[in-house]
């Protein structure tokens, strides 16, 4: 019998899309032709490392891509998970949807399968900029999603952007307006990142339009305050919630915890595999390699060695408001984190806010983040 004493997260990573936005390359095809292939390869896969593996799951994380897309196999994936894991009662099944692919048949779908928290991608109400970015969406759509997930979901979450070609302070304060006149519990605000290969950073190279980041960072103030002014606090970067409805799985991410990844190019991480510290794998990204192999051929195997580990969990946990947990660290890496560090500590005390519990970075401190971080491990 399988030892079920070991508890982790789940990811699920689902690429299918209606559109390539302009701005992303994340690992996503606007071409579904192989979805069932895709699905039969990702549920072989969960089951092998079930058997494999065994254990107990806190929460589950289905992102993709659009997840929505892909209703009609929902409860073929679910089915999977619960004959080779023992999902906890209560555990948070979060997934990502965008507003063109949130239909009545997605929600009960996706209901079905025990989904309480919903994700959804709207990033501006400015149908001007979502036509920049390439969104499939358009503002009306955007509202129409909100108003059907706030019924039928518990928690929901909307993404965000600030920092768009031709954003204005006006677009942030009433998308972020609009919005919260929903009863959402999160909210997501990232900045907008130029990636290479991305139709929006060749447009930039053009000359078609130019970033200003300090503008964006006052962007981001703006948002900041008016969402602390309405109720939800910052626990991380860029994630705000009220209450306590943080994003389980992320917070678990960020606090170190183990996860299991599944589906193209999904990364694993276990701090108690083989090697010295932790392993890191992670699946192919190539589709027809990932469907031939079900995820055991073409990916990467990657050794933590211990150092490493302090590096990542220090840049990890110094990205929550709430930063660093002493106690933590101690019982993972077995010495006091103040023993190595407490020099550089104190070299930086008047950017952190030290107590007998916790190392974090003072909250106007976080746009230099990097930095500090860099400073306490290298």
């Amino acid at each position: 019998m399988r030892d079920f004493s070991h508890d982790f997260s789940i990811y699920i990573h689902i690429p299918f899309c209606v559109s390539k936005c302009a701005y992303c390359d994340f690992l996503s095809f606007a071409d579904t032709s192989r979805m069932d292939e895709y699905f039969s390869a990702l549920e072989r896969e969960i089951r092998v490392k079930g058997r494999e593996m065994g254990g107990c799951v806190d929460n589950i994380y289905i992102g993709g891509g659009t997840p929505s897309l892909a209703y009609p196999y929902f409860v073929r994936l679910r089915k999977a998970l619960d004959e080779e894991f023992f999902v906890r009662d209560g555990a948070e099944i979060s997934m990502e949807c965008n507003p063109e692919s949130v239909t009545p048949e997605f929600i009960d779908a996706a209901k079905a399968i025990g989904v309480n928290r919903v994700s959804l991608g709207v990033q501006s109400l400015s149908d001007p900029l979502l036509r920049v970015i390439g969104r499939a969406h358009d503002r009306q759509k955007a509202l129409d999603a909100l108003d059907s997930l706030t019924k039928e979901f518990p928690a929901v979450n909307v993404d965000i952007m600030v920092g768009l070609p031709g954003q204005s302070e006006k677009d942030v304060a009433e998308t972020l307006g609009t919005v919260l006149s929903y009863p959402i519990s999160h909210l997501s605000c990232y900045s907008l990142i130029l990636e290479e290969g991305t139709p929006l950073c060749a447009a930039a190279e053009r000359g078609e339009f130019a970033l200003d980041d300090d503008y964006a960072v006052d962007l981001y103030d703006r948002a900041r305050e008016r969402l602390s002014a309405t109720g939800f606090h910052r626990y991380e970067i860029s994630n705000f919630c009220k209450g306590d409805a943080v994003c389980a799985y992320n917070l678990s991410v960020w606090q170190y915890g183990e996860y299991l990844g599944f589906g193209l190019g999904a990364s694993s991480f276990l701090r108690k595999g083989e090697g010295d510290f932790a392993v890191r794998l992670k699946n192919a990204d190539d589709m027809s390699v990932y469907i031939s192999s079900s995820g055991r051929e073409g990916g990467l195997r990657e050794e933590i060695v211990r150092e490493e580990g302090e590096r990542e969990f220090i840049m990890l946990a110094l990205r929550l408001e709430e930063g660093l947990d002493l106690a933590s660290f101690y019982e993972i890496f077995g010495f006091d984190f103040m023993q190595k560090y407490g020099e550089k500590v104190k070299k930086l005390s008047k950017m952190l806010c030290v107590t007998k519990q916790k190392v974090a970075i003072a909250p106007e401190y976080f746009y230099v983040s990097n930095s500090i971080i860099e400073e306490l491990i290298y």
